[in-house]
C-alpha cells in the first residue's frame, strides 16, 4: 500500500470513478470500461453506449454534477467510436436555454463537442446557433409531445451552404431535440446533418 501510495503521489493515479479500484492514469478501470452496455449495433446514428446502468450514473455526474473529467472520458470514448467513417466538416452543438446554462455553469454537448473535436481534428462551429425560445424540460413527455415542444426551437444565424455537419449531444431518446436543430442547420445550408451521441436509450422509442 506504501509503493502504490507513492506512485502515486508522483503520478497522476487515481481511482475507478465507477467501481473504485485502483485504475492508474485511466478515469475508469478496464474491467468496468468492458463492462459497460453497448447500443444497439444496426442503428444508424453513432451512438458509443446504451444509456442503461452504469453509463447513465457517469452521463448525470457530469451533466449535473459538473464532473468535467467525466465528460472528457466520454467525449474520448465517442471520438474511438466514430473511428475511420468519413468524417463531416464540422460538429455542432444543441445550445442550453440561458436559464439552464446559469444553472449548470456549461452546456455539457458543448464539453463533448470540443473533446471529440480535439480527438478527431475537426472544427467545431460555436457561433450562430441559438435558441429562438425557452422550452419546457423534456423528462416525462412523450415523444409527440417533445416534437411539439421543440418545434422551432432553434435558429441558425450562418451560412451553411453544402457543409456536412454532425450534432454531438450526451444522451439521444426520442431524438426530438436533435431533429429540432437539423431542420434549422438544413434550413441553413447545410448538404447533410448526421448526430453523434454518447448514450442512445434502449428500446423501441429511442425521450431527448
Amino acid at each position: 500500500m506504501f509503493f502504490r501510495d507513492l506512485g502515486r503521489f508522483w503520478a497522476p493515479d487515481q481511482d475507478c470513478a465507477l467501481c473504485g479500484a485502483f485504475s492508474g492514469r485511466t478515469l475508469v478501470c478496464v474491467a468496468c470500461e468492458r463492462s459497460l452496455p453497448l447500443p444497439d449495433p444496426t442503428s444508424a446514428l453513432v451512438a458509443r453506449y446504451a444509456y442503461a446502468f452504469p453509463v447513465d450514473r457517469l452521463v448525470q455526474r457530469f451533466k449535473f454534477g459538473g464532473d468535467l473529467a467525466v465528460g472528457r472520458w466520454l467525449g474520448e470514448r465517442l471520438a474511438e467510436r466514430v473511428g475511420s467513417r468519413p468524417w463531416p466538416d464540422c460538429l455542432v452543438a444543441p445550445p442550453l436555454a440561458m436559464a439552464r446554462m446559469r444553472e449548470r455553469g456549461f452546456n455539457q454537448a458543448h464539453e463533448l463537442a470540443r473533446t471529440v473535436g480535439h480527438s478527431l481534428g475537426i472544427p467545431v462551429a460555436w457561433r450562430g446557433l441559438a435558441r429562438a425560445r425557452d422550452t419546457r424540460h423534456q423528462p416525462g413527455l412523450g415523444r409527440a409531445a417533445r416534437r411539439a415542444n421543440l418545434a422551432g426551437a432553434f435558429t441558425c444565424g450562418r451560412d451553411l451552404r453544402g457543409r456536412r455537419l454532425a450534432i454531438v449531444d450526451d444522451v439521444l431518446t426520442t431524438g426530438a431535440t436533435v431533429e429540432a436543430l437539423a431542420e434549422a442547420l438544413r434550413h441553413a445550408g447545410a448538404a447533410s446533418v448526421d448526430t453523434w451521441v454518447v448514450a442512445r436509450t434502449p428500446g423501441p422509442e429511442c425521450s431527448k
